[in-house]
Formats: structure tokens, C-alpha cells, sequence
């Protein structure tokens, strides 16, 4: 009797299905490559062209030949100074980043919704942490980036600060006009680090979001999000020398690359310059047209730049303060559903997953779908036809949790938790304990609470939420969170 094959059995059964796709990879299971010959051939010879180092095929850990030059390519669209393949994903990019621009004890600003590759890089470079507020916008239940005056609160409030780590755009493919402060904030000396995971498309077309590419000392990339790139693919791009970065990037990423991946990236690199602008330029257009047609139905509503500003206007005029020229901005390849309050993402994506229509996730309010180039008129019909028959009584919620702007109380640097012993307590008795390890709803990867942070009643109403809705938030085993022993006596 064959044994099972668990994995690919699920993943061919998967496949089989024929989801329509509007969640990662960028290249929507291999459709991306379809557009012309070279990518068609790339795909359909994917598993016999798997290779290690060999003579005509350069090596990644010393670029002489045909790597060297694909990545000098990729420096050019980017305008960026070096380029660098990734084939760990943007996590080793990002650790090699931090590595590069920071030594241990150095005190960095850090966006608070950034990702937990960056977290996990604080750590290990055992970093002071001073956390930039997040700005949270309640009538539609997303988050905010940051803008000019939260980062530089934060900044205010740093003792000697070295750097800062942004995030462009944020998981709901949100952006505010940063360029001024970046390059303000490198005129005071401070290494600047964005990571772009969700952004590796911006640029190409005028009516998508301003790249950062070429402003950030240290710009990450992951094209397999939203380019014809495989899975783990993702850009370097440095625009400081730093003789210290080669060695990281070796340490950070596998001694045996894949040539796959590698060849991928080169082709969404190449697909850029030669196809990206006009095809996200129609893709923008029908998807636009389609947009109008779903918030006719009056069911869910996407989100669009005019929403998020008018919300902001009026907190400012609220709080009395005078709001700069700048603007937050949206992804126009990206639907943001959010739903009338009282309803649930979450049901949301789960009824779009049994019509066969694979969402990147949900939240509390809404959900979000990634679009490509590579979908068709079809493909946006089926959207459209899966809202208009969305039974809303059938994704009612009891309960809307929230996202909240205020960081919890530090007691810890993260780095030091790893001193203190820790034990398991169950989420409603969690309150007022300080985390021993971090509480990520995922997606979006981003920390409810940091290591070392006092657990907060709003945060067990998230945590309830994820719980409730079996959705994944790494940190909870069994409805028990880990939090440090005797952290009372600790503190004191």
C-alpha cells in the first residue's frame, strides 16, 4: 500500500479547485508567467529547471556574471544604488538591514505596525525600542500609517536615537507622502530602514503610490507579493555603502539558493520595465469600473483615498490641529471590503472562500483582496456576482473588536525577555501580566503585544475576536497566552 503524501495531496487538491486568487503570491499561481514566451517557458519547464552553481549560472554569494547583471538591472528600475536578490523572502532582507545599519544597545524608532521579521531583528540585535503611535481610524476599522507628527513625537522622545524602520505601505496597502521626512530625517543623522513588503509594484504606473526606493538607506521588497515572482522572492535595495552588508546578507539567506526563484525575480524585474506600466494602468481602469458597480450593491463598501481623508480632516479639526499638505493614499490594486458595523471580515472571508474566491484576510470590519494585471473582466464579474448574492444576516457579529493607537506600558526591552522565566495563563486572566512572548494576529503580522509590554484589556478583545472566528494569532496555544513569572517582584 503507497504511503500518503499529506502535503502535496492537499496542495494539488487546492490547486484543482480553480480559486480565483486575489491573495499572495503576485504571480497567482503561475498565471503571471503566462504573458509572454520567456515567462510561458519559465513556467512550463518550473520543475526541470532546478539547479545548483554551475559554470554558465554565477553564484549568488559572489556575483560575477549573469546574477551580477540582473541585479545591476534591478538597480536601474529601481533607481537604487545596489540591488540584491533575496531568496529568503523580505525577512532576511530586513534582518540584514538591521544588522547592517545598527549596533547592539543603538536606540531605534520603530513603526508599530511594522512586521514581525522586523520585531524578531530588534531582538536579535538586542535594540533599545522606541515605538512610533500608530493612528487607527474607527469609522472604517483599519489602521493608519503614522504621519509626520506621531514619528516625530517619537523622536522627541528618544535619548540618542540611530535609526528608524518604516513600513510603506501598511497591510491595507495605505501610504502617506513620507519622501520630506525621510530625507529630514537622514539629514539628522538616522539610518533609515522601510520596509516595503507590499509595495514592490509602486511606482510603475503614476496613478499607484510613490516608490521610496531610491530614498531609504535600506528599502525592502518583497516581489513575490505582488509581482510574477515565486514565493520567497523578494529585492534589497541600498542606497548607502556599508561594508559590513554583504556579510549579513550571506549569514541571512541559504548557502544553496534557488535558481527558480532567482530566475523569477529576474523575470518580474524584467516584466516591469517592459509591460508594467500599461498593464496596471488597465487593470486600474477595470477595476475602478467595478469598484462603482459592488458599492452600488450597497453591501460592502470599498475603500478609497477620499474616505480616509475626510476621516482624518475631521479628527484634526476635532483635535484642533492644522493638517500638513499631505495626504494618505491608497492601492489601487487592492479592494479594501469594509462592512457596516455589526458584521463580521472575518464570516466575510470565509463565505468569499466557499464561492471559491481566495481572500488575502480579513479583519474585524472587512477584507482584503489583492488584484494583478493578470486578473480578467471575468474574474471581477465573479466578485461582483458573490457580493450580490451575500446574505447578510449569514455574517452577522456579536461583537466588532478594535484596533487601538495606544502602545502598551514597556517594562522590558524585548531582547531582555529571553532572561526571565515564563508561564502559561489563560487570556482572560491576562490582564495587567507582562508578555513573554509576542501576541501577532496573523494576517497582519502585526504585534497586539511585544515581549516585555503589559497585556491590556482592549488586547484580550482582539485576542477573543481571532479565538472566536478560528483565525490564526500566533503567541495563544489553547486559549493560554505566556507571560513572565513574578514579573511583579521583577518590576519592583
Amino acid at each position: 500500500m503507497k504511503r500518503k503524501l499529506p502535503l502535496l495531496q492537499e496542495l494539488l487538491k487546492y490547486h484543482d479547485e480553480k480559486n480565483l486568487l486575489l491573495s499572495i503570491p503576485g504571480n497567482k499561481c503561475g498565471i503571471g508567467f503566462l504573458g509572454d514566451e520567456f515567462g510561458e517557458k519559465f513556467a512550463n519547464r518550473l520543475g526541470f529547471l532546478d539547479i545548483t552553481e554551475v559554470d554558465p549560472l554565477d553564484n549568488l554569494h559572489c556575483p560575477e556574471g549573469v546574477i551580477k547583471e540582473a541585479q545591476e538591472l534591478l538597480a536601474k528600475t529601481y533607481k537604487a544604488k545596489k540591488a540584491y536578490f533575496l531568496v529568503n523572502g523580505s525577512s532576511s532582507g530586513n534582518l540584514a538591514a538591521i544588522f547592517s545599519a545598527f549596533d547592539e544597545g543603538d536606540e531605534v524608532l520603530v513603526e508599530r505596525n511594522c512586521h514581525k521579521s522586523i520585531y524578531n531583528g530588534l531582538i536579535l540585535r538586542k535594540l533599545k525600542v522606541k515605538y512610533i503611535e500608530p493612528i487607527i481610524d474607527d469609522e472604517n476599522g483599519v489602521f493608519l500609517p503614522p504621519d509626520k507628527e506621531n514619528i516625530y513625537n517619537a523622536l522627541r522622545a528618544c535619548l540618542n536615537p540611530k535609526g528608524i524602520i518604516l513600513t510603506y505601505p501598511n497591510y491595507f496597502g495605505i501610504t502617506y507622502d513620507i519622501k520630506d521626512i525621510i530625507i529630514d530625517l537622514k539629514l539628522k543623522g538616522l539610518k533609515v530602514i522601510v520596509d516595503c513588503a507590499h509595495g514592490a509594484h509602486f511606482g510603475i504606473n503614476k496613478r499607484l503610490p510613490k516608490s521610496v526606493a531610491s530614498l531609504g538607506d535600506y528599502v525592502v521588497l518583497s516581489a513575490h507579493k505582488t509581482l510574477p515572482a515565486l514565493t520567497q522572492g523578494a529585492y534589497l535595495l541600498v542606497n548607502e555603502e556599508n561594508s559590513v552588508l554583504e556579510f549579513y546578507l550571506k549569514a541571512f539567506m541559504t548557502t544553496s539558493p534557488s535558481y527558480l526563484i532567482m530566475a523569477s525575480l529576474d523575470y518580474a524585474r524584467y516584466y516591469l520595465d517592459n509591460y508594467g506600466g500599461n498593464d496596471y494602468e488597465k487593470m486600474i481602469d477595470t477595476a475602478e469600473i467595478w469598484k462603482e458597480k459592488i458599492n452600488k450593491l450597497k453591501k460592502v463598501r470599498i475603500l478609497c483615498k477620499d474616505d480616509l481623508n475626510e476621516q482624518y480632516k475631521a479628527k484634526m479639526i476635532t483635535e484642533t490641529k492644522i493638517k500638513s499638505n499631505e495626504e494618505y493614499d491608497i492601492d489601487l490594486s487592492r479592494y479594501i471590503l469594509i462592512l457596516p458595523k455589526g458584521y463580521s471580515g472575518h464570516k466575510l472571508l470565509d463565505y468569499l472562500r466557499n464561492q471559491k474566491i481566495q481572500a488575502e484576510m480579513s479583519f474585524s470590519r472587512g477584507v482584503v483582496l489583492i488584484l494583478s494585471p493578470f486578473n480578467t473582466e471575468e474574474d471581477f464579474k465573479r466578485i461582483y456576482e458573490a457580493i450580490s448574492n451575500l446574505k447578510m444576516n449569514s455574517i452577522s457579529a456579536q461583537i466588532e473588536s478594535k484596533y487601538f493607537s495606544h502602545i502598551p506600558e514597556k517594562k522590558f526591552e524585548p531582547y531582555e525577555v529571553f532572561k526571565l522565566n515564563g508561564e502559561w495563563c489563560e487570556v482572560e486572566k491576562s490582564v495587567g501580566h507582562i508578555a513573554k512572548d509576542a501576541i501577532i494576529p496573523y494576517p497582519p503580522g502585526i504585534p497586539l503585544v511585544c515581549q516585555g509590554e503589559i497585556i491590556s484589556a482592549n488586547a484580550i478583545d482582539i485576542i477573543k475576536d481571532y479565538v472566536d472566528n478560528k483565525k490564526s494569532i500566533l503567541g495563544v496555544e489553547n486559549n493560554k497566552v505566556l507571560v513572565i513569572q513574578f514579573a511583579q517582584e521583577i518590576v519592583n
